[in-house]
């Protein structure tokens, strides 16, 4: 996804030049490498602006506007015919979420949230490409801090886990996974945790909460292997 949160901010910088330059000027449906431009019909405002944003000759995205104020921006990045990105942006021009289409299949399968500093706060995803949002991403700091699953598509998170990231972390590195957390019986919390050392790459201890009320303690059952779900 670090691809997507790249390429959106140049695009609505682009296009509100584009926008400012283009006001009052009329609509050519014929002519695809020109940008193409629909006007409210009673207020008279921009509404609709086609343009070229992989600069090879034809229009292939289109941003939904209020005047020069940005709205919404499609991106039909393969050209394909379908969408491939989405772009959202609050009245100041701010870049609030965007979404993208993995499977280039024209659903829109994981949304990226910024902060007001344009940094990633959370990612949010359709592992199955079904619409159902079944997983989300944390980022501190630039880096992945944190998950929650839900892998049996009940509606509630039963997968957990957490990263080695802090204040002197470097934005977009990978670091050691701390803890996964597994809810064995469905009841929304976690019944068993996987501690690992502090390199990520093996499990240290295996902990459990047969009780579900946070208090873990650790297992003489449980092989301290890597989990495989």
């Amino acid at each position: 996804m670090r691809h997507v949160v790249d390429s959106g901010l140049a695009v609505g910088a682009a296009i509100v030049v584009l926008a400012s330059s283009l006001l009052g000027c009329s609509a050519d449906p014929a002519t695809r490498d020109k940008p193409s431009v629909k006007y409210d019909p009673v207020s008279g405002r921009l509404k609709e602006l086609g343009f070229d944003a992989t600069r090879n000759g034809r229009n292939d995205s289109v941003g939904f506007m209020d005047g020069t104020h940005v709205q919404r921006i499609e991106v039909d990045e393969d050209e394909d015919g379908k969408v491939d990105r989405w772009e959202f942006y609050s009245g100041n021009r701010r870049l609030e979420r965007m979404g993208y289409s993995r499977r280039h299949d024209g659903a829109l399968d994981a949304m990226a949230f910024y902060g007001e500093a344009g940094e990633v706060e959370r990612i949010e995803l359709s592992t199955r490409g079904d619409g159902r949002f079944d997983r989300v991403e944390f980022y501190r700091f630039g880096s992945l801090a944190r998950v929650e699953e839900d892998t049996n598509g009940d509606g509630r998170v039963d997968k957990w886990e957490t990263y080695a990231v802090d204040a002197h972390s470097t934005p977009g590195e990978s670091h050691p996974i701390v803890s996964a957390s597994f809810d064995d019986a469905f009841r929304g919390t976690p019944t068993r945790r996987f501690v690992y050392h502090p390199d990520g790459r093996d499990v240290l201890r295996v902990e459990v909460d047969p009780d579900g009320d946070g208090v873990f303690q650790e297992s003489t059952a449980a092989r301290p292997d890597r989990p495989e779900n």
